[in-house]
């Protein structure tokens, strides 16, 4: 994707995060928080540093700069182009998450208080809401969406597959922020279980529509003769006479050899066989 395309949002945020934590550097304690646990207490902890103050930022702009890239190796490059309005709007909103995160974390180095857990669950809940909301809208693509092999290989599968998860984030995100608002327990499990429910039913709703759209390709291989399996090998047939024949070996008196019962004479001595 062109740099022209990209949104100038998230460089703005990038830009903004690395004033502010310059500014504030100095006054920082020597060891600043790094992780929330369930319960929303700080578990987790860094040595003041210009990496650990500046991780957010710098996770952003790296994220920002894959980001760049990655519409480059999509076979479907054209309809993620059609589609760059919601790109966009999901790196923004990944940008924004990360400057909550850098300020909540610059804020709890001074009060320990910030329930940063609560903030950054409403946050979560805000972002599935507004991708859920624009995921109907992303054309067919490797990049972004709910993509399978069902959804990949057919347009129709496709958009109203990501119209159900779109739908599906939507109820995620509403739960996710109720959830910020209950126990520690509750709130990661309206975050977590969500999470896990879709997936298998946006997978199991792609195949099932791609098998109604594709009846002969649902449809299981007709066996035929050579593919390797015994039970599918045409059972071979009788000639009459074969059938009819005892299959006894008739010996030679001359030689003692062993003949099939036609032979009419010894294969071993050719001497004329007695009939039988």
């Amino acid at each position: 994707m062109k740099f022209k395309d990209m949104p100038k949002l998230p460089l703005v945020l990038v830009a903004a995060m690395f004033v502010v934590g310059a500014l504030v550097y100095p006054q920082l304690p020597t060891r600043i928080p790094m992780h929330w646990g369930v319960g929303g207490q700080i578990d987790g902890w860094a040595a003041k540093s210009v990496f650990s103050v500046f991780f957010a930022p710098l996770m952003t702009l790296g994220v920002y700069l894959l980001m760049w890239f990655v519409p480059y190796l999509d076979p479907q490059r054209a309809n993620l182009m059609r589609s760059k309005q919601v790109y966009s709007i999901v790196l923004e909103l990944l940008a924004g998450m990360m400057t909550i995160v850098f300020v909540g974390q610059l804020y709890a180095s001074f009060n320990q208080s910030l329930p940063m857990a609560s903030i950054v669950e409403v946050a979560t809940g805000v972002m599935l809401v507004v991708i859920g909301n624009y995921m109907g809208r992303v054309k067919r693509n490797w990049t972004m969406g709910v993509r399978t092999r069902w959804t990949l290989s057919d347009d129709t599968v496709w958009a109203k597959t990501n119209r159900l998860g779109g739908r599906l984030f939507i109820v995620a995100g509403i739960l996710a922020i109720v959830g910020a608002f209950l126990p520690p327990l509750v709130s990661i499990a309206l975050i977590v279980v969500p999470l896990f429910v879709i997936l298998p039913v946006v997978y199991i709703y792609s195949m099932n529509l791609y098998r109604q759209l594709h009846p002969d390709e649902m449809a299981p291989p007709t066996p035929t003769y050579g593919s390797g399996f015994d039970d599918e090998a045409p059972v071979p047939t009788l000639h009459p006479a074969d059938a009819t024949a005892p299959h006894i070996d008739r010996l030679c008196p001359a030689c003692g050899a062993e003949n099939a019962p036609g032979n009419a004479e010894c294969i071993a001595c050719g001497k004329p066989l007695p009939r039988s």
